[in-house]
């Protein structure tokens, strides 16, 4: 009978694999990565993973871009397309975390300036000397066999389909009075918005492989909120059931694993935010990944990664860079809501104002990194 090994004797054997290469885990770029509990200020996702796997023999170097507000699928590719700094991508979350609870502020009527409160994020982004030097694109490209934990494509649904897990029962009870539940069932009922998205994800994926394809994916899946468990949201939950079946076969198509993450979200769901994992559960998804890593490593006798044809072209633009591109996005939402009437165009203005948003954060990002980075 073989011996059954341990979950210390697992994480013993990742050590030792990569002792001699090094490791480095990038985080890219769903909030679902950050902790927003009141606990905050205690590990996430890849604090967990990198505590793990650190030991004397082996430290690993981590790039954390989850966010609160850069969160899209471009967003992934602006930001490995401009090389960001870690600097830069810290400086970003906490402007992220303060835009973030500004508009939450705005939205449930109460003073913008309560939103200034994100700013306690300081406490977990905050700079370090070095971190000028660290840059996303050049690190992965630079590693053995770099880890990647990839959370994106739900902020890109909801985007798609006009509504998040906060909004959605406020919309359907309002849905004799305000187009916006209408809006959201069509755009929910057309196939068309989940090929979108999809296309979108894998087009991160080629981006990240064409900088190096020896990149381990670790790709989550997206879990029903409570917001969505009861039977009038049954077409958006079975939206998100053909979304991760469809994020299922592209991971296979590109030999990237997919992480379930149902249980944990079932399990360990945060009330207070009704979308977003509790402490406890950042660490029981740090320990699935560190079980599917031992799989892959130890059990699997699949070495094959699929290679992209795609060639990306790395700048050192940086902040700067991602200015331009949110700009130019910001522009084209703005020109097509022009084309529309409606409350099509209302939805077309407000992903326009996103865009802006995020122009605003990399601005004061701009302003803000060490001037002497490169």
């Amino acid at each position: 009978m073989e011996k059954t090994i341990s979950d210390n004797d697992k994480i013993e054997k990742l050590i030792k694999y990569y002792k001699d290469n090094g490791l480095l885990i990038v985080g890219l770029n769903d909030s679902q990565g950050v902790n927003i509990t009141s606990t905050f200020f205690k590990k996430g996702l890849l604090e967990y993973l990198a505590t793990a796997l650190t030991s004397e023999e082996l430290t690993p170097k981590v790039i954390n871009a989850f966010s609160l507000v850069m969160n899209k699928t471009e967003n992934i590719d602006y930001f490995l397309k401009n090389n960001l700094s870690l600097e830069e991508i810290k400086l970003s979350q906490i402007y992220s975390a303060v835009s973030a609870s500004e508009k939450f502020m705005i939205d449930i009527k109460l003073p913008k300036f309560l939103g200034k409160v994100g700013n306690v994020y300081r406490l977990i982004y905050n700079t370090k000397k070095g971190d000028e030097k660290i840059n996303i694109a050049t690190s992965l490209k630079e590693a053995k066999e770099p880890i990647m934990i990839y959370s994106s494509g739900p902020n890109d649904l909801m985007r798609e389909v006009g509504t998040n897990p906060f909004r959605i029962k406020k919309d359907y009870k309002e849905k004799d009075i305000k187009p916006n539940y209408y809006y959201t069932l069509e755009k929910a009922n057309n196939r068309e918005t989940l090929k979108k998205v999809m296309g979108a994800i894998e087009r991160n994926y080629d981006t990240i492989l064409s900088i190096n394809a020896n990149t381990d994916i670790y790709t989550l899946g997206a879990y029903i909120p409570k917001s969505l468990r009861s039977e009038e949201m049954k077409l958006f939950k079975d939206l998100i059931f053909t979304y991760n079946n469809e994020l299922i076969n592209l991971c296979k198509q590109y030999n990237i694993t997919f992480v379930d993450t149902e249980e944990v979200g079932q399990k360990f769901n945060n009330s207070q935010s009704n979308f977003h994992v509790s402490t406890a559960g950042h660490n029981a998804l740090a320990n699935y990944i560190l079980g599917y890593m031992y799989h892959n490593k130890f059990e699997l006798n699949n070495s094959y990664k699929r290679k992209t044809d795609s060639l990306i072209e790395i700048t050192n633009k940086g902040a700067q860079g991602v200015i331009e591109a949110t700009s130019y996005d910001y522009e084209q939402c703005f020109d097509r809501a022009m084309n529309l009437s409606e409350y099509s165009k209302e939805r077309e203005l407000a992903i326009a104002k996103e865009h802006e948003r995020e122009t605003e954060i990399f601005k004061k990002v701009l302003t803000k990194k060490t001037k002497s980075y490169k």
